[in-house]
């Protein structure tokens, strides 16, 4: 399993999307895996020129997809998609080339305008989605506070949780300390893919991290680009939720 820390131009998708690609062929992502990308990984907020970002979205599905069926990946993260003219900043899982399930976030975080910019997504979308990589479910950034999506997941029998984000730097305590609880409140793994660095005017907290289902750090990266990689044995989930059970 792996995660991609990153450090995005604002608005350059060309620029982005060709670090990405590069990263994906390269010998550091093997076969067979998955790989998680960060929040709207495509242009960053670049909230004025949303609308100009997501028409470029349907071709980077499709290169996404080349990439997954040809290296066997599982890729996650999110984009901007537009639909009825409104923009969602889209999550979704894309499995040996195939787009197998999209859920837009539900909790935008006001102090920095998502709601101004993005239509919000309905609690109805919230669900699991089976992978050849385990069962999935996304908590997109600033859903990360909120323990009723991690409960909703592990009722459905979540195995890794994924968290693409572009969490600020002055929130980095509440990034560890909330991934760590997501996963230790749930006994999945959770792996999370931050943006490191100045994007605009923002300065991003890095620290993207894979954490197990007792809660252990297995991989961090905390303020350089970089890329995580953890083997991951789904048993795992089920020996701790033994250990641990509780009645959902």
């Amino acid at each position: 399993m792996y995660s991609l820390q990153l450090n995005l131009e604002l608005g350059n998708v060309d620029s982005n999307m060709k670090k990405i690609y590069d990263t994906l062929n390269s010998k550091k992502i093997k076969s067979d895996s998955l790989v998680l990308l960060p929040e709207m990984f495509s242009c960053g907020f670049d909230n004025d020129n949303l609308i100009e970002h997501s028409k470029k979205t349907p071709k980077i599905y499709r290169e996404l997809q080349e990439i997954s069926k040809e290296k066997k990946l599982v890729i996650a993260g999110t984009l901007p998609e537009r639909k009825k003219n409104e923009v969602y900043n889209m999550g979704f899982v894309i499995d040996n080339g195939e787009i197998t399930a999209k859920r837009p976030k539900v909790k935008l975080f006001t102090p920095t305008n998502e709601h101004k910019y993005f239509k919000a997504g309905k609690n109805i979308h919230i669900d699991i989605t089976e992978s050849s990589a385990g069962n999935l479910g996304f908590m997109i950034c600033f859903e990360l506070r909120f323990p009723n999506i991690s409960y909703h997941l592990r009722k459905k029998d979540v195995e890794i949780i994924l968290v693409p984000a572009q969490w600020g730097k002055e929130r980095v305590e509440h990034l560890k300390i909330l991934s760590r609880a997501r996963a230790v409140e749930t006994q999945s793994f959770v792996v999370v893919s931050n943006t490191v660095g100045k994007i605009g005017e923002v300065e991003y907290a890095g620290h993207s991290g894979i954490y197990s289902p007792w809660g252990d750090i297995l991989d961090i990266e905390r303020n350089d680009e970089g890329v995580l990689w953890t083997d991951v044995d789904l048993d795992e989930v089920y020996k701790v939720r033994n250990k641990i059970k509780m009645e959902l």
